[in-house]
């Protein structure tokens, strides 16, 4: 089984005001089919003042640049994993068995005596006279048959090992994690050095020193003057006898991950000015082929699948988190 995910252009910018309200990260989904009709005629009016008034006891402020030029590769390859199983029961012929044994008439026994399953040589004390003889006779023994029982088969919930193969490619990542207020300035660019020759490229005058570099970067990427940076994870799973496989790829441009667990009230403040600039295609791939399980029981039991694969590719991705503060109850 395989999945394939691909990206290409990607650029977000967003300013955040956020106090004690629990942010989602967005879902995806590998394809969606969507036919929407509508008429609608609205007004909508809105009136919003936000006036806050807090006193944090502490506070976090990070200014971050990230820029990536290149490519990120990850791959990770497993084959070849075999975990034999016992063979099962059955009839056994033991086959026969050949021995032999020597004499000699009129003197002594030999001196190599009984000998299995062969006896190369012997020898009769000289004094012997004839008709002293010596000689050596051969039996063959049938060993006959014996039943060997059949071992039982394992248990797939105690019993089953695991084969895990992981591979991720990340361009920029940031993870910040506070119990006090948080002030942040985030900029994370991801591109390839291009070929092409700029003369004179505009500049945008935003106030926003993030946001001025990702229009001028979005310029020299539409004109041939950046190349595509390439951002690829790949797991690659095969010829796995009698384990369960558990394979993912993670190929990601630009990551931001923000949590506040505010100590009090007063901390759960985020103030954030993201921008977020892919040019970049970003491919995962994991692909899993060739498992085989045998004398297993309680298959059937198991709370996790056999195999898993899992492919995930994200150009631009930003999760912030503002957890409310545990309030004591007021005394009575």
């Amino acid at each position: 089984m395989s999945r394939l995910i691909k990206g290409s252009l990607l650029a977000t910018a967003s300013a955040i005001v956020l106090a004690a309200a629990p942010i989602a990260p967005a879902a995806a989904f590998d394809s969606v089919n969507w036919t929407w009709d509508a008429e609608v005629l609205e007004t909508v009016a809105k009136t919003v003042n936000i006036n806050i008034d807090m006193t944090p006891t502490g506070m976090l402020m990070v200014e971050d640049l990230q820029v990536f030029i290149g490519d990120a590769k990850a791959e990770s390859t497993v084959s070849g994993v075999e975990n034999n199983q016992p063979e099962g029961g059955g009839v056994v012929d033991l086959g026969t068995q050949d021995i032999q044994f020597h004499y000699g008439l009129g003197g002594n026994l030999l001196e190599d005596d009984f000998k299995s399953p062969s006896v190369t040589a012997g020898s009769v004390d000289e004094v012997d006279q004839e008709p002293n003889i010596n000689g050596t006779v051969t039996a063959t023994i049938d060993l006959g048959e014996v039943y060997v029982p059949p071992t039982e088969s394992f248990d797939a919930l105690t019993e089953l090992p695991s084969v895990v193969s992981a591979a991720t490619a990340v361009a920029n990542n940031t993870n910040i994690t506070s119990d006090t207020s948080i002030e942040l300035h985030e900029g994370q660019f991801v591109f390839n050095a291009g070929e092409g020759s700029v003369s004179n490229v505009p500049g945008v005058d935003t106030g926003n020193s993030n946001l001025e570099a990702a229009a001028v970067l979005g310029v020299l990427a539409l004109t041939g003057n950046l190349e595509s940076s390439d951002i690829k994870a790949t797991s690659t799973v095969s010829d796995i006898l009698n384990a369960s496989v558990d394979s993912s790829a993670t190929a990601v441009a630009n990551s931001l991950s923000v949590s506040l667990t505010p100590a009090t009230p007063a901390d759960s403040l985020v103030i954030a000015d993201i921008v977020q600039f892919a040019f970049a295609d970003v491919t995962a791939k994991s692909d899993v082929t060739e498992v085989s399980l045998n004398s297993y029981t309680n298959l059937g039991s198991l709370t996790s699948p056999i195999v898993n694969s899992v492919a995930t590719a994200v150009g631009n991705n930003k999760s912030i988190t503002v957890v409310a503060p545990v309030v004591a109850a007021p005394v009575l």
